[in-house]
């Protein structure tokens, strides 16, 4: 169920054939769902499992949410464990999502693997007390029983009048969204009355929460150092960008809204692995247009880059955090009031 579009369909298609797998995707998920909703190949663990997911393929900014989650319930005295996939893992098994949350989160437990239960259960972690599981990208796992879904939506792409893949964007019909707990939009510049009447007209509630992604500082790194800058460094350099992520256009208007002036567009993938002989010419690409000042890049793509990246050739990561516009007690005390013993 983590499939996207772009991974479904290596080549364009008529619309109308689109339309048809469609369909035939829409009765395989609708055939998927009514036997979930009846029970039947769920598994429950010894402790509370929360998650955090979206409708629609590419990126809702799932991952800082996921920190913010994991933060909230150690403040309030429990022992989170992030489950995750581990979408296109690198040679040695990590995902980019993985190595961030390890970052940001050094204390909290990590399972990877499709199977998510086979995965916790390896670790061992589900038998401590006080453990509560955080599924990341969860919303589509319902082979493992959960206590709270999390529904994110970007306001920016919020597909609420889409179509399922591969004819659009979403994985699931917009009926779904009648099973989540709490929707929170993601990359708001306010509450939208309109969006929240829509989202409620599905989801039988108003969203909970509305949330930007703001960048709290930039780290720079170059000649083997780390300097942590304010986003105001951006006024009138000269960047190329390398944003191997779901939603790149949103982080070129926050670029563009720094004053940061993108003179170079790399490509990259979503979750792009980044293989040697193609970070060596994005090397070479970045030292012939000697007008740049920095590459601009994501976290998610740094961590995969760091190691190979030459020294002398700046690079600026935006230090990402989810900024509450609305609704952050409200989600937090929903989130703790779905545990057990809360």
């Amino acid at each position: 169920m983590n499939a996207s579009s772009e991974h479904l369909l290596p080549f364009p298609l008529p619309a109308s054939l689109r339309r048809m797998l469609a369909a035939g995707y829409g009765a395989a998920v609708a055939h998927r769902n009514r036997r979930f909703d009846r029970g039947l190949g769920v598994r429950r663990l010894k402790c509370p499992v929360v998650s955090v997911g979206n409708l629609s393929v590419g990126g809702t900014g799932k991952t800082p949410v996921v920190a913010w989650m994991a933060r909230t319930l150690a403040a309030a005295g429990w022992r989170p464990v992030i489950a995750l996939r581990g979408y296109r893992p690198d040679a040695s098994g990590q995902s980019d999502e993985a190595i961030l949350h390890r970052e940001a989160l050094p204390d909290v437990p990590i399972a990877i693997g499709g199977d998510r239960f086979a995965a916790l259960g390896a670790i061992g972690e589900p038998r401590r007390p006080r453990t509560v599981v955080v599924l990341d990208d969860g919303f589509q796992h319902r082979r493992l029983h959960r206590d709270f879904d999390l529904v994110l939506i970007d306001a920016t792409r919020s597909d609420l009048s889409g179509h399922l893949i591969p004819h659009g964007r979403l994985r699931e019909p917009l009926e779904s969204l009648a099973r989540a707990d709490a929707v929170m939009v993601t990359r708001a510049s306010g509450v939208d009355e309109a969006m929240s009447h829509e989202i409620a007209r599905w989801c039988g509630r108003p969203p909970t929460a509305w949330s930007r992604h703001a960048w709290a500082s930039l780290s720079l790194h170059r000649d083997g150092r780390v300097e942590h800058l304010s986003p105001t460094w951006l006024e009138g350099r000269r960047v190329a960008t390398l944003l191997g992520v779901g939603h790149p256009d949103s982080i070129r208007r926050q670029l563009a809204e720094w004053g940061g002036r993108e003179v170079l567009q790399l490509s990259a993938q979503d979750h792009d692995r980044y293989a040697d002989a193609r970070v060596e010419r994005l090397v070479a690409t970045c030292r012939e247009a000697d007008s740049i000042e920095a590459v601009f890049t994501t976290a998610k793509d740094w961590v995969k880059l760091k190691s190979r990246w030459p020294k002398d050739l700046s690079v600026v990561v935006p230090d990402l955090a989810i900024e509450f516009l609305a609704g952050e007690s409200e989600l937090a005390s929903a989130l703790l009031r779905s545990l057990p013993d809360a």
